[in-house]
């Protein structure tokens, strides 16, 4: 009997009622099926340090369970219900994951990135109305308890924070009451929820902010069914892989590192091994990530492209990784050569799968078993829909056919229900029920996926829609290139121009004239020929590992302003923010005041916002 094809194995699998066949409705169910099922088996393993000789903590599911149980009974201790939101700052710690399940168990959980600045942070809580907060401490020697003070005083909706270290005593604020968190959860009931309390599928699990590090956030909701269908999928997948432990330094603020690299582990019965609570941040983790690989027999673990290049130029050590067969690549689109020169180096394979907070993680991946050409992120998981289509004022004008361009169109249980912002969702659907990814792609007969791009990333010159992938293709081509990002640099001419910034292997080697010369030779589109490339040390990231687009664009434009100053003999100091409102916006400070009229006139036809402060 032949093999199936990838649509006829999806088109199998959907012969059953996805609700028929998915038996956990919500995430307190995956942890009362884990319990169930692996009670003595280690849950989670937590290395602080992930120094080689380091002995990790360790949970079992039945200990795990219990200890979210009591948790959870802690939240509605202080008041917590159905609706309530518990905000979690914390980082990757045995905790993050009891304090985020529990608070689902009961209410909302709402993680934090607790590395964005303090202002974002009290924006994201004040927007989701935050009830209880769990944090390490209030110890205003670090970064983070400097934060947390300041969180007291401007977060009206706060009335509980629960602390890992209680050492540093309560604030003067008599609003809020402060809690030692494990003293706290030990005094508790270790009995599970009772029918009537546990949550329902179509509750609200979690509110994810997407909104990045500027800006008023967005917060996107996630159904527990979103999430414990996406594990269940996700889980069948993998289930290949057996029981193998999985490496996660992944954040535990982001999908890809609570969902696809935590809860579906839980679900069939895996041990999370915790990489330090800075994850990939902390030094240790790429420095000893081989030597954990091979003491817990990884076969698989997730990553994203910036690890794996940083990982491929690792020192060869006298390791045995015959136990590691899979990495799982995600956040960002993987380069062919970076990916095909993993696969050479460690004899493994690598999938990039396709995915968004908005999605519950994931949209597509790659079939087990199935091969796809290059980086297609292969095929749409079971259940849902995915399509590329051409779109008019939020309609679909026309579904794309084979192997054509168009903005990539999702639906399915997987999609989240809405922003909690309802100005957030104008434009966010099609026809009022596809999701916009906002992706640019193409689907092949295979219903193989192929992202292209972004569409709000394409550079517009002078009326001509340039796809930046193309220029970045090209340098990556290069040998001598690690990184490629193109952009648009506002331009007076043209509106916008293409520009590339590029992290080389040998800045004496590599020269940024050698690049432009490659790209005129190697980009047949002429207006996709970069005006511009400039070399790096190492490109701003934000904390999931994607690069941060926005800090590019704001030295491109700084560069743009710059470069009109000096021909027209201006001295200012330019600095340039984007503002998600306002769009990309030009602080000047004039040295001449008197400079100004002719200032305006340069930027006329500049597509920026400018903001003229105090003369200098």
């Amino acid at each position: 009997m032949s093999k199936l094809t990838e649509l006829e194995l999806l088109a199998d699998l959907e012969k059953i009622n996805d609700q028929d066949r998915y038996h956990c409705k919500t995430t307190y169910d995956i942890f009362c099926h884990a319990a169930d099922e692996y009670a003595a088996d280690i849950a989670i393993v937590e290395h602080l340090t992930a120094d080689r000789d380091e002995v990790a903590n360790t949970l079992t599911f039945a200990t795990l369970t219990k200890k979210l149980n009591q948790t959870a009974k802690l939240y509605q201790a202080f008041g917590v219900e159905r609706t309530d939101v518990i905000s979690i700052l914390l980082p990757n710690l045995a905790e993050t994951h009891l304090s985020m399940w529990a608070a689902q168990a009961v209410g909302i959980a709402n993680p934090i990135n607790y590395l964005l600045q303090v202002d974002h942070i009290v924006e994201i809580l004040n927007e989701v109305k935050s009830k209880v907060l769990v944090t390490v401490s209030l110890d205003q020697t670090t970064e983070l308890g400097k934060k947390v003070h300041e969180i007291i005083a401007r977060v009206p909706s706060l009335e509980h924070i629960l602390v890992l270290d209680n050492r540093y005593g309560p604030s003067n604020n008599n609003r809020i009451t402060i809690t030692d968190f494990n003293q706290a959860i030990s005094a508790q009931s270790s009995e599970r929820l009772t029918k009537t309390s546990q949550p329902k599928a179509d509750d609200i699990a979690m509110y994810f902010h997407t909104g990045g590090t500027t800006g008023r956030p967005k917060v996107a909701k996630l159904s527990h069914y979103n999430i414990s269908f996406v594990v269940q999928v996700y889980a069948g997948f993998n289930a290949f892989q057996g029981k193998s432990a999985v490496l996660n330094a992944l954040p535990l603020f982001h999908v890809f590192g609570v969902i696809a690299a935590s809860l579906s582990m839980f679900f069939v019965g895996r041990q999370v091994v915790i990489m330090t609570p800075e994850g990939f941040r902390n030094p240790n983790t790429v420095k000893n990530w081989w030597f954990f690989v091979n003491k817990y027999q990884v076969c698989w673990f997730p990553t994203v492209p910036t690890i794996i290049s940083v990982l491929l130029q690792q020192p060869d050590e006298d390791i045995d990784l015959s136990c590691f067969e899979h990495a799982a690549c995600g956040s960002a689109p993987l380069p062919i050569e970076l990916k095909l020169s993993f696969q050479r180096r460690f004899n493994c394979n690598v999938t990039n799968g396709y995915g968004m907070t908005e999605s519950s993680c994931v949209v597509a991946r790659v079939l087990p078993g199935y091969d796809v050409e290059g980086v297609s992120v292969g095929n749409g998981i079971p259940y849902s829909r995915v399509i590329a289509a051409h779109v008019i004022d939020n309609k679909i004008s026309r579904v794309c056919g084979s192997n054509e361009p168009g903005i990539i169109l999702v639906k399915g249980p997987n999609i989240f229900q809405g922003y909690l912002n309802e100005s957030d969702n104008e434009g966010a659907w099609v026809d009022g029920e596809w999701f916009n990814t906002g992706d640019l792609g193409l689907i092949n007969n295979l219903g193989h996926i192929q992202l292209t791009g972004r569409a709000k990333d394409l550079i517009i010159r002078g009326g001509h829609n340039i796809d930046p992938q193309i220029i970045e293709d090209a340098l990556m081509a290069h040998p001598g290139v690690l990184q490629a990002v193109a952009i648009g640099q506002p331009d007076a001419h043209a509106g916008e121009i293409p520009v590339a910034y590029v992290v080389v292997k040998d800045p004496q080697q590599t020269t940024a004239a050698e690049l432009l010369h490659h790209c005129q030779t190697h980009i047949n589109e002429r207006a996709a020929i970069p005006k511009r490339i400039e070399i790096l040390d190492s490109f701003p990231l934000t904390a999931v590992g994607k690069v941060f687009k926005p800090i590019l664009r704001n030295k491109a434009t700084e560069f743009s302003v710059n470069a009109l100053f000096k021909a027209n003999h201006i001295t200012a100091q330019v600095s340039a923010e984007f503002d998600p409102e306002k769009g990309q916006v030009v602080h000047i400070q004039l040295s001449n005041v008197q400079d100004k009229d002719k200032v305006a006139t340069l930027l006329i036809a500049v597509p920026v916002l400018v903001d003229y402060q105090t003369t200098l």
